[in-house]
């Protein structure tokens, strides 16, 4: 994921980030066109709304290694099969520009829901989604300050991924199952205590190499565990299993902070 430079908080204590239409860098927005279209060929009137996100929407991507990341909203359930064999397609046909088109997905109910899930996707809409097609959630919702409850909702249940993530390292056999789950882990552990400690110190940032500093910065004992992710992260090193074991130990400790 490219840091974005401008993610944080404004004056008056909202999330801000760099998305902005005019940042699409004019190589992408061909690419734009196109998944637009097909995506919208593909899935009809069940498509009740597009967004572009990522290093594309805040003008960070960097052809061809980036992803074009998009967010569908579903006016009904679909089979995710569909959206899927859609993104396949379009990330073969853009290949000389894209690493992978990514289409992330939420139901219109799931956005609206008064529960964590919910929270999270329309903070994710309001301030980190550009609109490309549909109806435009964005105007109706409200601008998110940060939170413990916020950073919840980006979040996810940490304490079932590592409950899972536990039970793929005792299965990994080989260092490559091992690094399969350390980058998994890494990954989102990272993403979580950014958002958590972030939060807690009066900002906001979703990047993972920040949350490995202040992660360092706030609570040394995990500073080591802290370097070890961020370079799982970028697929640096031969994670050792028990060092895999530590940072899901810090999965636990960063689901318990009240």
């Amino acid at each position: 994921m490219t840091r974005d430079p401008a993610e944080g908080v404004d004056a008056d204590g909202v999330i801000v980030t760099g998305v902005d239409p005019e940042r699409i860098p004019p190589a992408y927005r061909p690419v734009l066109t196109d998944c637009t279209h097909r995506l919208g060929l593909v899935l009809g009137d069940r498509l009740h709304s597009l967004y572009l996100y990522g290093s594309v929407a805040t003008g960070r991507a960097r052809p061809p290694q980036s992803d074009l990341d998009l967010m569908a909203v579903w006016s009904s359930d679909i089979d995710a099969g569909e959206a899927a064999a859609a993104a396949a397609e379009l990330s073969a046909r853009h290949a000389a520009l894209v690493r992978e088109v990514a289409v992330a997905s939420s139901t219109l109910a799931g956005v609206l829901a008064d529960d964590r899930d919910g929270l999270g996707l329309r903070c994710f809409l309001r301030h980190y989604c550009l609109w490309l097609a549909g109806s435009d959630l964005r105007p109706s919702l409200r601008p998110c300050t940060p939170s413990r409850a916020v950073a919840d909702g980006f979040n996810d249940d940490v304490r079932a991924l590592v409950e899972r993530w536990r039970a793929d390292l005792d299965a990994a056999h080989t260092a490559a199952a091992v690094a399969a789950v350390a980058r998994a882990a890494a990954r989102k552990l990272l993403l979580v205590t950014a958002t958590l400690e972030s939060a807690e110190h009066g900002g906001w940032s979703t990047d993972r190499a920040t949350g490995a500093e202040l992660l360092a910065a706030n609570h040394p004992e995990w500073a080591r565990t802290a370097r070890l992710a961020a370079g799982w992260c970028a697929d640096a090193g031969t994670p050792a299993a028990q060092d895999v074991r530590r940072l899901l130990d810090l999965g636990d400790w960063l689901a318990a902070r009240p």
